[in-house]
């Protein structure tokens, strides 16, 4: 099973989502802080991050970074109320899918982490 892990501090945001993953059959882990979300991130194997850019204690760019750094084939969406081209193309530069602008459509998320699964190198183990 797809392993996702959402990162949020809005809880409406954090709960549509696993809502609706879940729905579509995906095991979601939600934190609503980028500490906790590194700590699950680094604790355990997710295929995808979902996580807002700006959080309470760090920014969403520090957790890709993190999670990027724990296992590069991990696939990592930014969500952002405050998105710009600037910050789409620098996380994309670090490692990040894509960013998606809040509010987005259920489907724009399922778009992006089929996309993301389609594109993922294939694990050694594999």
């Amino acid at each position: 099973m797809t392993a996702i892990l959402v990162i949020d501090d809005e809880l409406s945001v954090a709960d549509a989502l696993e809502i609706i993953l879940r729905d579509c059959g995906y095991e979601v882990t939600v934190a609503l802080n980028g500490r906790d979300g590194v700590k699950h991130a680094t604790e355990n194997r997710f295929d995808v991050v979902i996580t807002d850019l700006r959080l309470p204690d760090m920014s969403g760019l520090d957790v890709l970074g993190h999670v990027i750094g724990a296992d590069p084939n991990t696939i990592v969406i930014i969500i952002t109320a405050h998105s710009t081209p600037e910050v789409a193309a620098d996380s994309i530069r670090r490692g990040a899918l894509d960013v998606l602008p809040k509010p987005f459509y259920p489907s724009e998320v399922l778009d992006l982490i089929t996309l993301g699964l389609s594109k993922r190198t294939p694990s050694s183990c594999s």
